[in-house]
């Protein structure tokens, strides 16, 4: 019998080779990307304005074209809303997709069929990458647990369905060049938990009560999605669903036995029912919450990232200890230094370490010196490394202390590990009265902390330590002694579901508003502590 490994290899060399051939010299692979984007987009209704056909260089390209963003491009897409075609990118357009809303109100964008085709490669290249660089071929035998969105929304664009990108792309089949995948893509057919009908459903609590009914009785080798909401499905499964799993009269009599095996005072050990899991695929968010819960969850297993957004695919896993790789087969980067809003933009192979940029996009989906809004370093560049990522969106500036969404994950997580637990998510509401200007991080724990005072002080010292604005604001009496307010489980999906956001989809919005805090539910203080 021919192995997997060595059905594998034909594919991964004509699909993954030249990739890593394309870092060998990023220069030149990040000029022949844009000079693609601009051929193939030189006669729609947008490269005919810029004059994409006179663009011969990186710099007649920056001259050309002004930078963008959704409400530059607004008066563009609303003629794809009326049906017209070559405004945005030459190719046909399929449907709209809808962001998540995280930094405001949710955007619309035509999605074409070259996007459809690229996501799709970048999909099955980073399975085949994995399985090649870790040896883990042993997880294509098994099944995959996905928590994902529902591929299209009960609502049109004109013409068009509206779909979430990470649905949609999952009802996409294989273009012609990926047919020779069949059997390989990681998560395929009725190996892919839940199946299409409970990925369909909009009730939250019972899709999330079905997928783990299909998960507990399948042999789970790898999980993805958006790594905060896989994490929530798994502690939610492990937690709360186990007498309920056991009289169900749908769940067939040996999963039953098996759950009865691997549980004790109500919990279910994930780790001895899936015990050939191999890897959880990570993305969407920051992978720095959730290390330490996932290892306590599943064990030693391998957390792959990838670093999407909705507008371009940005980096992703190649190599199993250099972390996220950009994608600069399809994506050409731009980055403009984080601090100095004059200077000009340079290039993926002129970035520094440590420092950190915005980052402009330009690709074939029809967004062009798009700014995408997040702040990243690199933490190498031989090949460059994306180091830290935050939402540009969610810096914290109550009074010039400018902190931003990553330094805050360090902290919390390092505090967290200190008094041995762990978070799932944070946002934090600015108080500013005449008395006291202070963070309130509402924060939900997988376990409270047992002295949330000393957890408090604990969080304090370490923002001084990380940043000298903050300590000197502190010091200066400026800022307060931050607040920590302890949310319910599940209590920020519960907020999403209140803004009216799609519970998979939707991510937390890093800075409250005094009206959305009171949203979120909240752990109520009793005599002996938190009540949990």
């Amino acid at each position: 019998m021919i192995s997997l490994k060595a059905l594998v290899k034909p594919v991964y060399d004509r699909l993954c080779t030249p990739v890593l051939k394309r870092l060998e010299d990023v220069a030149a692979a990040q000029e022949e990307r844009l000079r693609r984007v601009v051929k193939r987009c030189k006669n729609t209704l947008y490269g005919k304005k810029y004059r994409f056909s006179d663009i011969k260089s990186i710099k007649d390209f920056q001259q050309n074209v002004p930078f963008s963003n959704f409400e530059r491009m607004q008066p563009y897409i609303l003629r794809c809303t009326r049906g017209e075609q070559n405004i945005l990118f030459p190719d046909k357009i399929l449907m709209f997709i809808a962001t998540s809303g995280t930094s405001g109100t949710a955007k619309y964008y035509p999605l074409g069929e070259q996007r459809v085709k690229e996501i799709l490669l970048e999909f099955s290249q980073l399975g085949l990458f994995f399985v090649a660089h870790t040896g883990h071929y042993d997880i294509m035998d098994g099944a995959s647990l996905v928590v994902r969105a529902a591929p299209r929304l009960k609502q049109m664009i004109g013409e068009y369905e509206v779909a979430h990108l990470g649905g949609a792309f999952s009802s996409f089949p294989l273009p012609g060049r990926l047919q020779a995948l069949g059997n390989f893509r990681i998560a395929a057919g009725d190996r892919l938990i839940p199946p299409q009908e409970v990925v369909e459903l909009r009730d939250w609590e019972r899709k999330a009560y079905l997928t783990a009914r299909h998960a507990v009785a399948a042999d789970i080798r790898m999980i993805g999605g958006v790594t905060s909401k896989s994490v929530g499905q798994l502690i939610t499964t492990r937690n709360d669903y186990l007498d309920r799993l056991l009289s169900d009269p749908e769940l067939d009599e040996k999963t039953k036995a098996k759950l009865r095996r691997v549980s004790s005072e109500g919990r279910i050990d994930l780790q001895e029912l899936w015990p050939n899991i191999r890897a959880v695929f990570t993305g969407g968010v920051s992978i720095t919450p959730f290390r330490r819960i996932l290892r306590d969850l599943l064990g030693d297993v391998t957390i792959w990232e990838s670093y999407w957004a909705n507008e371009a695919t940005m980096g992703s896993q190649i190599f199993p200890d250099k972390g996220l790789i950009p994608e600069i087969s399809h994506t050409f980067f731009e980055f403009i230094p984080y601090d100095d809003a004059e200077a000009e933009p340079i290039l993926l192979c002129d970035v520094k370490r440590d420092t950190q940029y915005r980052v402009l996009v330009t690709n074939t989906a029809g967004f062009y010196r798009f700014e995408l809004g997040d702040i990243v370093t690199f933490s190498a560049l031989d090949p460059p490394v994306f180091g830290e990522i935050s939402r540009g969106s969610a810096l914290i500036d109550i009074v010039q202390e400018r902190m931003s969404e990553s330094l805050f994950l360090r902290v919390l997580d390092r505090a967290c590990e200190q008094f041995r637990t762990s978070f799932v998510d944070f946002a934090i509401l600015p108080e500013m009265t005449t008395d006291v200007v202070r963070h309130v991080l509402f924060i939900e724990f997988t376990t409270p902390p047992d002295d949330l005072e000393k957890f408090t002080d604990a969080v304090d010292l370490r923002l001084k330590r990380a940043s000298f604005a903050y300590y000197t604001k502190r010091k200066q009496r400026a800022l307060h002694r931050p607040a920590i307010i302890p949310v319910q489980q599940g209590g920020f999906n519960a907020l999403i579901r209140k803004l009216g956001r799609d519970s998979v989809q939707g991510k937390v919005t890093r800075l409250l508003t005094p009206e959305t805090s009171r949203l979120i539910p909240k752990l109520k203080p009793s005599r002996k502590g938190l009540k949990i």
